[in-house]
């Protein structure tokens, strides 16, 4: 059975937020396979979906969307 795959196609989501952290499975082999699942470090919301999206995103340093500095 396959589940249906998300994309994520916007850049202010939490899967691209400072915030985020992704949560990842290691196989036997000693690989690591990002999961859909990962939390935010701000206490409001702990385990959202990587394409959810808050007023607290801020970008990452890598060419997403510049943090705002205002």
């Amino acid at each position: 059975m396959s589940l249906p795959r998300k994309y994520m196609v916007e850049k202010r989501v939490c899967g691209t937020c400072v915030h985020y952290r992704q949560h990842y499975v290691r196989t036997e082999q000693g690989n690591y396979y990002p999961l859909w699942y990962g939390h935010c470090i701000h206490p409001w919301r702990r385990h959202p979906e990587p394409d959810f999206g808050c007023e607290r995103w801020e970008g990452t340093e890598n060419g997403k969307e510049p943090v705002s500095q205002g």
